[in-house]
């Protein structure tokens, strides 16, 4: 798959620039004191002061930034495709000597050693992509026998639940037609993979999964996974 199609699906469920200023907005939210006990309890105790980390899809680097003000000493990573994305994740990554990689995660091939990585995260991307193997064998070759993905992403639940989620209602009469168009279209984007498939890929791909826990009401699942 060529990057420049990797770039236009991104660009067609995103909504163009606009959805870097969501993911500057949200970070706080998205990991809050729930991700960063898991990351301290099942991350932390498996590597030494110098760790390599890895954020595979990490937009405008902000956990790159949260990476480096509790680990000052670690090695960090960031992957990224699309330029207004990587405009940010450059400067971040220049303002506290973070790597950015730009690189399709479809092909992705990073410049590491086999074995180097302590931790990678994957944090809303597997749905986005047409296939996921491919980045998920990359980091199998990149984690260390102690290292731990940490996967994180949208699994598929009943319409109604998805639906209502939301603060309004696409059915109700006076709804506009562009509103219904959008909430199925993110639907059937955000549904693509049951928790069952998700944890299936990850094993296949040569991990042992050692958490997997429901958020959201079951419409996102958080997984901790070694490399078997």
């Amino acid at each position: 798959m060529g990057s420049d199609v990797t770039r236009e699906r991104l660009e067609a469920h995103h909504g163009g620039a606009q959805f870097h200023d969501v993911m500057v907005r949200s970070f706080a939210s998205r990991f809050g004191d729930a991700f960063w006990s898991l990351w301290s309890e099942q991350i932390t105790p498996h590597h030494d002061d110098t760790p390599t980390y890895i954020d595979m899809g990490c937009g405008p680097g902000l956990m790159l930034e949260a990476w480096r003000q509790r680990f000052p000493q670690a090695s960090l990573h960031g992957v990224e495709l699309q330029s207004y994305m990587l405009d940010t994740a450059r400067k971040v990554g220049q303002r506290i000597d973070a790597s950015i990689h730009e690189a399709d995660l479809h092909t992705v091939r990073l410049p590491l050693a086999d074995g180097t990585a302590d931790a990678v995260l994957s944090t809303a991307v597997i749905h986005e992509m047409r296939e996921p193997v491919g980045m998920l064998r990359e980091v199998r070759r990149l984690l260390a026998p102690t290292g731990r993905l940490v996967l994180m992403d949208w699994v598929r639940v009943p319409l109604t639940q998805y639906l209502g989620a939301w603060d309004d209602d696409p059915l109700a009469a006076d709804a506009e037609p562009e509103l219904r168009a959008n909430r199925i279209d993110h639907f059937m984007e955000h549904n693509k993979f049951s928790a069952d498939d998700l944890r299936w890929l990850v094993e296949r791909c040569g991990f042992v999964i050692e958490t997997a826990l429901e958020r959201r009401s079951g419409q996102f699942l958080w997984i901790v996974a070694r490399p078997a």
